[in-house]
């Protein structure tokens, strides 16, 4: 019995090996792999541990020449365990068949494509982390983390996806979408299908009142169901879980609070118009928008103007806080690290501006946002700073902090 026992736990420390040495011992063992391959394998990882030393550092550091190590055994790895489907056999056989470091540049192209997805759903990143940076961080990691990171940018992708065809369907070309969360587009081509009435465009603020206000007094028309059902069917189907999903959230969460009319329209219109994309509209357009969500800005910027209460605000929202314009210094610190758990969101910000700032002044509350947005995730995101001096010292530099 204590045999079996140990035989058992020689086989769980064989499997928490690097993918890697398990098919390489498989295919030793196993024949397939001669002297004369191994040694190929050996004389390639060597130079390749050297190259993969002097990317990311130098090859004359010691620290670096295992770090090096760790990094081009996991991009083999991770190559191999993926084309192979985890199968010993069919590994070893490409350990044979193909050049260590070909392998080892397979697994850096795979990285190389998981970067250059979309991290999230909006379309128009305002800032990408640096490729090198990305590799640094991922060559360390295996395959669990790369195909959960797989699956969830391939499903950021989708919406993107769904978005421009939504899009383009209803007049908006993708040129004229920047930072715009891909939710918020097919949202808004769902619901004034769903309307019924009016051009199918996607709407400016008052037009988007203007199909809340039908369809709190007639409901959902059938003609609204059968123009959606249409558009559904001419949807790309990889894209039709996405629209799914939207038209589920719509139904369930929104359709409700609409038809409520105990709901006041002014804090219906704070609660939905963040989730609806919108496009630009001139001053024309909005003076009804603009009389409900005048006072609600006034009353979130208790009436100033000054970039550093505004951007005080915009860190709040950033965090997922409610928006003040003025920090204490517990409060800031709170902040951090509430930003350094759960992220530092640009979007909510945007919103924000597109939906209660006036008018005349959103183009220059989107550029100072997006001016400031890069260099506060960078200095407050640091985990580095691990007094939060540097965090502190940037919130008293460009926010209100007392």
């Amino acid at each position: 019995m204590s045999e079996v026992v140990a035989d058992r736990q020689q086989l769980t420390l064989f499997d928490q090996r690097p993918f890697f040495e398990r098919a390489l011992q498989h295919g030793v063992r196993s024949g397939l792999i001669d002297q004369g391959r191994l040694d190929s394998i050996v004389n390639d990882g060597a130079k390749g541990l050297l190259q993969i030393a002097d990317f990311f550092g130098t090859r004359y550091l010691r620290p670096n020449i295992e770090e090096a190590r760790t990094r081009i055994i996991n991009l083999v790895s991770l190559f191999l365990e993926e084309n192979s489907g985890g199968d010993l056999d069919l590994a070893a056989r490409s350990l044979r068949d193909n050049s260590f470091l070909s392998h080892s540049r397979g697994g850096s192209e795979m990285l190389k494509k998981l970067w250059a997805m979309p991290e999230d759903t909006s379309y128009g990143i305002l800032a990408k982390q640096p490729q090198k940076d990305f590799l640094a961080d991922w060559s360390l990691r295996g395959l669990p983390d790369y195909r959960q990171a797989l699956a969830q940018r391939q499903g950021h992708q989708l919406s993107i996806t769904a978005a421009l065809w939504l899009a383009e369907r209803l007049g908006l070309p993708a040129a004229e979408l920047s930072t715009v969360a891909a939710e918020s587009v097919v949202r808004s081509a769902l619901l004034v299908h769903l309307n019924g009435v009016g051009p199918l465009a996607i709407p400016n603020a008052s037009g988007l009142l203007q199909v809340i206000e039908a369809i709190r007094k007639r409901g959902v028309p059938s003609k609204g169901r059968k123009l959606l059902a249409g558009l559904l069917q001419e949807l790309p189907k990889s894209c039709l879980p996405i629209a799914q999903h939207e038209l589920h959230r719509i139904e369930s969460e929104d359709l409700p609070r609409i038809a409520d009319r105990s709901r006041p329209l002014a804090q219906l219109l704070r609660e939905l118009e963040p989730l609806y994309h919108l496009r630009d509209f001139g001053p024309e357009d909005a003076g009804r928008f603009e009389a409900t969500a005048c006072a609600d800005w006034q009353r979130i910027t208790a009436g100033r103007t000054d970039d550093s209460s505004l951007l005080t605000i915009f860190v709040c929202l950033a965090a997922d806080l409610p928006p003040q314009p003025v920090l204490n210094k517990v409060a800031a610190r709170a902040l951090i690290r509430k930003a350094r758990r759960e992220g530092f969101k640009r979007l909510p910000v945007l919103g924000l501006i597109r939906a209660l700032a006036p008018y005349e002044m959103q183009d220059d509350l989107e550029a100072l946002w997006k001016e400031f947005f890069p260099d506060a995730e960078a200095v407050l995101l640091d985990a580095a700073d691990t007094k939060l001096t540097d965090a502190l010292d940037f919130l008293r530099d460009n926010c209100n902090l007392v």
